[in-house]
C-alpha cells in the first residue's frame, strides 16, 4: 500500500524560500515580481484556476494581475503587450482559448500563442525555446555562460528522466 503525501508539506520549503526572497526585495525597495494571467475564454474551471493562482501569489507576497480578454481575437495583442511590459515578470495563459482551431503558425492557434510567450516571462516552460532546450537536453538559457537555468516543464522533464 502506498503512502499518503501532503503536497503542502512538499511545497512548504519552496514557498518559504519565495517569501524570503520577496521580503528581501521589499527591504531593498524593489517591486515584487508581477505574474500576469491572461484569460480569454468562458471556461468556469479556467476562471477558478486563475482565482486560485492569484490567491497563491498573494499568500507568497507576489503580485498577480488577471487580464481578462473579452474577445479571443484580442488575446495575441494582450500577450504581446505583457511580453513587452518591463513590469511583468511572468505570464500564464489559461488554455484552451481556441482549442484545435488551425493556425498558420503551428498545429493550432493555442500552440501559436503558447510559442509566442517570451521565454523571459514563461512561468510554465512551455514556449518553443524551453521545449526545444528540453528536447536537446540544454539546461541553461545563456550558453556558454551557463548562469541562468532553463525553466523546463515538470511533467515532460520527469518523462525524460524516467
Amino acid at each position: 500500500m502506498g503512502t499518503k503525501v501532503d503536497a503542502a508539506d512538499i511545497a512548504k520549503p519552496f514557498r518559504d524560500e519565495v517569501r524570503d526572497c520577496v521580503k528581501e526585495l521589499k527591504e531593498q525597495g524593489i517591486a515584487t515580481p508581477l505574474l500576469v494571467g491572461l484569460l480569454a475564454n468562458q471556461d468556469p474551471a479556467a476562471k477558478k484556476y486563475a482565482e486560485w493562482t492569484g490567491r497563491a501569489c498573494r499568500l507568497d507576497g507576489l503580485r498577480y494581475e488577471l487580464r481578462e480578454v473579452a474577445d479571443s481575437i484580442d488575446v495575441e495583442e494582450a500577450l504581446w503587450r505583457a511580453n513587452e511590459d518591463p513590469n511583468v515578470h511572468g505570464i500564464l495563459v489559461y488554455y484552451p482559448i481556441f482549442g484545435s482551431e488551425p493556425s498558420f503558425s503551428g498545429a493550432s492557434q493555442d500552440d501559436y500563442l503558447r510559442d509566442s510567450v517570451s521565454y523571459k516571462c514563461d512561468v510554465e516552460g512551455l514556449c518553443h525555446t524551453y521545449r526545444s532546450h528540453l528536447y536537446r537536453n540544454v539546461r541553461h538559457i545563456d550558453f556558454p555562460k551557463n548562469s541562468k537555468k532553463c525553466l523546463l516543464p515538470c511533467t515532460a522533464l520527469s518523462v525524460v528522466k524516467v
